[in-house]
């Protein structure tokens, strides 16, 4: 069974599994979190579920040319329903395949990922088998994916992902490791007087080591929800 669900516009149409992985406030943060005013060739969303990320970058700053890898069958049936219900058949290219075995003709200008971040041992396991791939990184981790993008993404391009904050050393570990250097965090704190619990950052092939650590997002200031955070789910500006 699936649902078809709106997200910012009405006109942005979401096809996901009524039970199993659904796309969650990441996917929609991360994707406003791009900067929009850099113009993209080719992008690939690494991981790329039932669309929302792809779907959101093109409505967003108008991307095209923009390849989805999804290993999952469930989560590619839908991703293809996405594709068709918002007529972006021609725009995004769809992949049903493990990463480690994708081999793209083309290197990247851009490359976006939402990763798993915790061995499975780390969390309580789902009934459901998608949940745990999309939570857990024991079939592809953060590591993977940096291996990857070393590979494909230009010299210069730009990577973006998110991560749980408590693993920012790892996150800036592996980045490191590969070359493809932090430019800029953002951290995601639930209120105003508690610990950040997410990071999404943007990372540059060969990029130098300055960083810029950006203003925090607070997802409820003193218990009620932020005008920020709230309207980055309405399309509206702070």
């Amino acid at each position: 069974m699936e649902t078809i669900d709106s997200i910012l516009d009405k006109r942005i149409k979401i096809c996901q599994p009524s039970e199993g992985y659904r796309f969650n406030a990441d996917s929609v943060i991360l994707s406003k979190f791009v900067d929009g005013e850099k113009h993209f060739n080719n992008i690939l969303d690494i991981g790329a579920g039932s669309g929302v990320i792809a779907v959101l970058i093109n409505y967003l700053y108008n991307y095209d040319n923009i390849d989805a890898v999804e290993i999952s069958s469930q989560m590619y049936e839908c991703l293809l329903k996405t594709l068709d219900i918002n007529k972006l058949d021609n725009v995004i290219k769809p992949f049903n395949m493990d990463l480690k075995q994708f081999k793209p003709s083309k290197p990247y200008d851009m490359i976006i990922s939402n990763p798993p971040y915790r061995k499975s041992h780390t969390g309580r396991q789902c009934i459901i088998d998608e949940k745990n791939r999309a939570r857990f990184s024991d079939n592809l981790n953060l590591n993977d994916i940096l291996k990857f993008s070393r590979s494909y993404l230009k010299n210069k391009g730009l990577f973006y992902f998110c991560y749980e904050a408590d693993m920012a050393v790892e996150a800036f570990y592996y980045c490191r490791k590969y070359g493809i250097e932090p430019k800029r965090v953002r951290f995601l704190h639930p209120d105003i007087d508690k610990p950040a619990r997410q990071i999404f950052l943007e990372c540059r092939k060969e990029g130098g080591i300055e960083l810029r650590v950006e203003k925090p997002l607070f997802q409820k200031i003193n218990g009620v929800e932020s005008r920020e955070y709230k309207n980055i789910f309405t399309n509206e500006e702070s």
